[in-house]
């Protein structure tokens, strides 16, 4: 009887007492390749592999995938919806609103290229003027040949830009010669030329970038994790052989670690 009542207390402080409870971190993720792909309802990419290991490595914090837009993230953030944002950065619509967000030092790099039939852009010529061509990208996020603007009104009657829902629809957009550029992703692009090797002759792919991304962390001041803590854990996972191959297969760069002074 003895016995029981031992296994039964701890049971009790292992599971149920509040001391050993772990702390919930909501993860935010948007379609967003290849660190966000949804496929049939189920999200997989660079974020769910560093929620799966995050929760691997220690045993304090549980890290939860909550899925939303590149339109609402920023309300869903402060709806409370998620507490961190990973592959982000402060100045996509953050800091413009003025939204109280700690962020990491940058840990990643991709770029954006624009990308155009090979029949039609015999050139790197051809992407040097892209005023008078029409350009698909994705609804919600920033570009700089559209000054950052996200408005879709302005960007269709202002930039002749049309917006679709991923990076694939605006390259399947190109093929389709629906439009006469397309701004990717160099990663997403690496993917997927990798699955479809048979349009690699028929996309030119420009010399010129829109942007470089430089990848952060984002995280809500008020939780309880330390956003230097969480860039620790994030770079440790992402310098291991795995990731590092992955990383490197897409075509993004790891950059060196700060060291908080």
């Amino acid at each position: 009887m003895q016995s029981v009542v031992i296994s039964a207390l701890v049971i009790w402080v292992l599971f149920f007492n509040p001391l050993f409870a772990k702390t919930t971190v909501r993860v935010g993720g948007y379609q967003f390749p290849p660190y966000i792909e949804l496929e049939h309802g189920l999200a997989k990419g660079f974020t769910v592999e560093l929620i799966r290991q995050l929760n691997r490595m220690q045993q304090d914090y549980q890290f939860e995938l909550v899925l939303t837009t590149p339109i609402r993230r920023h309300q869903d953030y402060q709806q409370g919806l998620f507490d961190t944002i990973f592959f982000e950065d402060p100045y996509w619509g953050w800091v413009q609103r003025g939204i109280e967000i700690n962020h990491s030092p940058a840990f990643a790099k991709d770029d954006e290229v624009f990308i155009a039939l090979a029949s039609n852009a015999s050139s790197q010529q051809w992407f040097e003027d892209l005023d008078n061509k029409t350009i698909a990208g994705i609804l919600g996020f920033h570009y700089q040949i559209a000054n950052y603007e996200t408005d879709p009104e302005i960007l269709a009657q202002k930039y002749r830009m049309t917006l679709v829902s991923d990076h694939q629809a605006s390259i399947e957009l190109v093929l389709k010669q629906r439009t006469d550029t397309a701004i990717v992703t160099r990663s997403f692009l690496h993917q997927y030329l990798l699955s479809n090797p048979e349009h690699a002759g028929n996309i030119m792919i420009s010399e010129r970038i829109d942007q470089s991304y430089q990848h952060q962390l984002l995280i809500n001041p008020e939780h309880e994790l330390a956003i230097e803590t969480l860039y620790q854990w994030v770079l440790q996972l992402l310098q291991q052989e795995q990731l590092s191959q992955e990383l490197h297969r897409h075509g993004l760069e790891l950059l060196p670690k700060v060291v908080a002074h």
